[in-house]
C-alpha cells in the first residue's frame, strides 16, 4: 500500500504525515496522527472514505477540534478534517441548508442576517455543526437536534446517504448519527422573525457566555449536567475547582471547564478528569460522565 501515490496524489492539499494534533485541537494537545487529510469539495471526501474501506484504515473525522481529548500517543489511521469546504450556507424563507464544517457561531450569525431565529442559542457554541449534531449541542436551553430537518452523510463505504429527520434521534448530548457516516450537509427547519429582536437575543447570550466563559484554551464541557444540577456546580461543592494537574487546571471561572495552562499535556488533561470524578465520586455518590470525547492512544 503506497498511501501516497494511491490516495495523497488524488487530494488537491494532498495528505500530511505524523501531523500533531495539538494543531489542530482547541485543547492545543495530542500527538501526531498518523495521516491528516482535508478534502477540497464531496467528490475528495468520498475517495478517502472508499480508501479507508477498501484498506480497512480505521477513520476519524475531526471539525474545529472541540470537545475532544486526543491523547499523547496520537491517532493510528486516517484523520479527516472537515474544513473549509464544507464552510456554507444557502437559504430560504423557512430553512438553512449549511455545510458541516461551518462554526455554530457562524451558522448562528448567518441565520440572523438572514431573518431566520431559532438558532440563537448557538451563538459562541465552541465547535462546527458537524460535531454539533453528533452530540447534539445546546446552550440556553436551545439544542442543534430541534431544528433539524435531514442531514447528508458519507457512509463508510463511499456512498451519499441522505436521512430524513424521522430517523434521526437526538437525546441529551446525544444522537444516534454516531456510526452512519461523516455528516457533510444539514437542512435545518426555522422561523421568520425581525433582525433586530434576533440580534438582540444574540447579545445577551453572547454577554451570558462571556461572562461565565475562561479564556484559555478548553474544549468546552468536560462532564454532562446531571439531571436537575449543573455539573460545574458539582465540582465546585466538591472542592474541585482550581484544582491542577500539571499544566491542566480545573477553571477558577467555571468549574466544568479544564483549561490549559500553556503546558498541559493530553496526560495532565485526563489525570484531572479522573481525579474529579473520583472527587465528586467520593464526595456526593455520584458518577460524573465525561462529554468531551477521548480518541488515541497514550505514551
Amino acid at each position: 500500500m503506497n498511501i501516497d501515490h494511491e490516495l495523497g496524489s488524488r487530494l488537491t492539499y494532498g495528505l500530511k504525515k505524523d501531523e500533531p494534533m495539538s494543531k489542530h485541537t482547541s485543547w492545543m494537545v495530542g500527538g501526531p496522527a498518523d495521516y491528516f487529510l482535508q478534502p477540497a469539495d464531496l467528490d475528495e471526501l468520498i475517495t478517502i472514505v472508499s480508501y479507508s474501506d477498501r484498506h480497512k484504515l480505521p477513520l476519524y473525522v475531526l471539525g474545529n477540534g472541540t470537545n475532544l481529548l486526543v491523547l499523547d500517543g496520537g491517532i493510528r489511521g486516517l484523520v479527516i478534517h472537515i474544513g473549509s469546504a464544507f464552510n456554507y450556507l444557502k437559504s430560504d424563507q423557512y430553512s438553512l441548508t449549511a455545510g458541516a464544517g461551518i462554526s455554530m457561531t457562524g451558522l448562528a450569525k448567518s441565520a440572523a442576517a438572514a431573518g431566520l431565529t431559532g438558532l440563537e442559542f448557538a451563538i459562541g457554541i465552541p465547535g462546527s455543526l458537524g460535531g454539533a449534531l453528533i452530540m447534539n449541542a445546546g446552550a440556553f436551553g436551545g439544542y442543534i437536534g430541534e431544528k433539524v430537518r435531514l442531514v447528508k452523510v458519507v457512509n463508510y463505504f463511499g456512498q451519499v446517504i441522505t436521512l430524513p429527520r424521522k430517523e434521526i434521534h437526538f437525546g441529551y448530548r446525544d444522537s444516534n448519527l454516531t456510526g452512519k457516516g461523516i455528516i457533510f450537509e444539514a437542512t435545518l427547519a426555522l422561523e421568520q422573525a425581525e433582525q433586530a429582536i434576533i440580534a438582540k437575543k444574540m447579545e445577551e447570550l453572547s454577554a451570558e457566555r462571556r461572562k461565565r466563559h475562561p479564556k484559555l484554551p478548553s474544549a468546552g464541557s468536560v462532564f454532562r449536567n446531571l439531571p436537575g444540577k449543573p455539573a460545574g456546580k458539582i465540582i465546585e461543592e466538591a472542592g474541585a475547582k482550581g484544582l491542577r494537574t500539571g499544566g491542566a487546571e480545573v477553571s477558577t471561572e467555571h468549574a466544568n471547564f479544564i483549561v490549559n495552562n500553556g503546558d498541559a499535556t493530553a496526560s495532565d488533561i485526563l489525570n484531572l478528569i479522573k481525579t474529579v470524578r473520583q472527587l465528586v465520586k467520593d464526595k456526593f455518590n455520584l458518577e460524573l460522565h465525561p462529554e468531551v470525547r477521548i480518541i488515541g492512544e497514550e505514551i
